[in-house]
């Protein structure tokens, strides 16, 4: 990511960054292997990525070993002994997932695969706290009641079950929630200006 400096008097203004890692991420290519002489062989179809090369070498080796398999057509297998390697380089030289070359997806999900299952903070396995589930009681006070007469002490109630809220909510019932209570307090506020 480039900065830039910002000036005492710029602090109000808007902030721009601009990040050129894409740019700056070619890939290594070959293009020619060196010979002797001062000469070097110039690969057919090439530059190819070491993804490409790779593909290359692993196709052509799997075909020699499995030539038992498909072989005995004559010069049908040259041509696919050459011919699968350098289709393999090509189908690879224009497949990109996320703007990558397979060989960097295919570590990436390994490495994600046998990471911690949080991934990691500072270094160390990221493991997220557990959250205590606590009971919260809600009172509301009758329309006359002050809220100075409550209770000194208040024990917690038990959970109740899961409900539409009764119209009697807000006559000092207790509500599972905040949500509850504010309903409670709205449905009482419409019923008094009804009657109004």
């Amino acid at each position: 990511m480039t900065a830039a400096l910002v000036e005492p008097a710029d602090v109000d203004s808007e902030l721009i960054g601009r990040c050129y890692t894409k740019a700056r991420r070619t890939p290594l290519v070959v293009g020619s292997v060196p010979g002797g002489a001062g000469r070097s062989l110039r690969l057919p179809g090439g530059p190819y990525t070491l993804t490409q090369l790779t593909a290359i070498v692993a196709t052509f080796v799997a075909l020699i070993l499995s030539r038992p398999l498909w072989g005995g057509h004559g010069l049908m297998e040259v041509i696919v002994l050459l011919g699968c390697p350098f289709g393999a380089a090509f189908l690879l030289r224009h497949l990109h997932i996320d703007g990558r070359n397979p060989a960097a997806a295919a570590a990436s999900v390994a490495v994600m695969m046998t990471g911690p299952r949080w991934g990691l903070l500072h270094g160390r396995p990221f493991r997220p706290f557990r959250s205590v589930r606590g009971d919260t009681l809600i009172t509301l006070a009758a329309d006359g009641a002050r809220a100075d007469t409550a209770p000194a002490a208040v024990r917690p109630a038990p959970r109740p079950a899961p409900a539409t809220p009764a119209p009697d909510a807000a006559a000092g019932v207790p509500v599972a929630s905040g949500v509850q209570a504010l309903l409670a307090r709205r449905a009482a506020s419409v019923r008094t200006q009804l009657e109004e």
